[in-house]
This record gives C-alpha cells, sequence and structure tokens, in this order.
C-alpha cells in the first residue's frame, strides 16, 4: 500500500515538473495540435492575461485532506493560499510559494512554529496543489513541454480524436507515460489515461463540465475515472483580475 501511495504520489507530482513527448510527426501537425488545444480553453491570450486564479477541488486522493479544499493562486508570482479543514475538522490554512516551496501552516488560524510539524502539512498541500492544479489547467501542460508528438487520428463514436502520448521520466521514480485523447473540433481532452509502469492504467479519466471561468478562459472542471470511483472535480473555478495582498500573508 506505501509503495502504490508513493507512486501516486510522485505520478502527480512529476506531471507538474517535467514532461517530455516522443518524436513521431512532423512539426507542423505538432503546432496544429498546440494550437488546437490553445482554442479549446478559450485561446491562448486568455490564458496570459489571466493571473489570478480562485479553485476549489473534491477528489479521494489526498489522503490528509478530507473533503472540499480551496486555493487563491497569483500564477505570475507562485504566492498561493490553501483552505481546508484536517480529518479532525480543525480549521487548515497554508500560505506557501509553489516555487520556492516555502511557507506556514496555520491550524485555527494559529500558526504552527514547530519546523518538524509545519512541514508534516506542508508537503502534502504542496503535493494536493501540484496534483490539483496540473489536471485542472491544461495549460501547464503546455508550458512544461519541450517536444510533442500525436499519433494518428481515431475514430470514437462520431469524434475524431488526436492521441498525444507522453512520456514523463524522473530519477527516483522512473518513467510515467500517458495519453491524451483530443477531439479534432473543439481541442478539448476527451479523455486522460495515465499508466504505470508496467503498462497497466493507473486512471483512466473522461472529462466533463467544462466552464467559462473568466476571461474567455474555458477549463474542464470534472475527471471521472472509468474504471474505478476516482474523481476529480472543481466545484468552484474563478479567474480573478485582483486578490487582497494579504489573502498570501495571514490566515
Amino acid at each position: 500500500m506505501f509503495i502504490h501511495q508513493k507512486k501516486i504520489l510522485g505520478y502527480t507530482l512529476l506531471l507538474f515538473i517535467s514532461l517530455s513527448f516522443p518524436l513521431s510527426i512532423s512539426a507542423q501537425t505538432r503546432d496544429q495540435v498546440l494550437e488546437l488545444l490553445w482554442k479549446g480553453m478559450g485561446g491562448r491570450q486568455s490564458w496570459e492575461e489571466a493571473r489570478y486564479f480562485m479553485f476549489s477541488c473534491e477528489t479521494e486522493l489526498h489522503d490528509m485532506i478530507p473533503g472540499e479544499h480551496s486555493y487563491i493562486w497569483d500564477r505570475v508570482n507562485n504566492n498561493c493560499r490553501f483552505e481546508g479543514t484536517t480529518n479532525d475538522q480543525q480549521k487548515l490554512t497554508v500560505l506557501f510559494n509553489t516555487k520556492t516551496r516555502a511557507g506556514k501552516v496555520y491550524v485555527n488560524n494559529s500558526v504552527i512554529a514547530d519546523s518538524d510539524s509545519s512541514s508534516r502539512w506542508l508537503k502534502p498541500i504542496l503535493n494536493a496543489f501540484y496534483s490539483d492544479s496540473f489536471w485542472l489547467f491544461p495549460p501547464k501542460l503546455i508550458e512544461a513541454a519541450d517536444v510533442t508528438a500525436t499519433n494518428e487520428q481515431e475514430l470514437i463514436g462520431s469524434n475524431r480524436y488526436y492521441v498525444v502520448d507522453i512520456k514523463i521520466r524522473r530519477p527516483n521514480f522512473g518513467e510515467f507515460p500517458s495519453k491524451l485523447f483530443i477531439d479534432t473540433n473543439t481541442g478539448r481532452i476527451f479523455q486522460w489515461q495515465a499508466f504505470a509502469n508496467d503498462g497497466s492504467v493507473l486512471y483512466n479519466f473522461n472529462t466533463s463540465s467544462f466552464k467559462e471561468v473568466g476571461g474567455g478562459l474555458i477549463l474542464p472542471t470534472n475527471f471521472a475515472d472509468a474504471n474505478s470511483s476516482v474523481n476529480i472535480s472543481y466545484p468552484i473555478v474563478s479567474a480573478l483580475i485582483n486578490v487582497e495582498a494579504d489573502k498570501f500573508t495571514k490566515p
């Protein structure tokens, strides 16, 4: 069980950190697929103009974070505010920087001064953010990718999809392949498959509930695993123009 949990944690963290794609088609087709992805999300400009995001997430993937939890994220300065509850229903607030990984932990608005106790909460909250934000914001996938490629189009029902193979390689964790099915007409990600090292399917997410979150940016807000009960939902997602500075400094 511990090894399996470590595998899942490594997988979600690595998705945020390092992406590489196998070469199989021309750069022209590769660029067309990327532009199609941007189209499906409302355009590259919509993403670039969105600085602040407020979103909540509900999933069974995080053992230490029961129920719905929320974030306010400054995409430019990497500052983030987390709000949720502990397993014993105490208020948990974590203020951190997604780049430096430094932060402060507050329980019932009181700071946890002890570094070991603080780290016990800070690390899983950081990893939860990497996972939750990765699935929600496909533009982060595009920004992180150095090389992309697609296989031939596949017909599923009456729709055609580009099939994009992704391989993530990271020392100490191994290789983590994924496969994206992108609608050739809308540019939306229809299905997102994640595989274990042995080739078995770790997740088989179907996306749904696409939402215009502000500024023309369109994001999927529900990921349901077709093979299990695993589900990731985002009840609240909004792109914000301004956020009070003390949201990132005070509990």
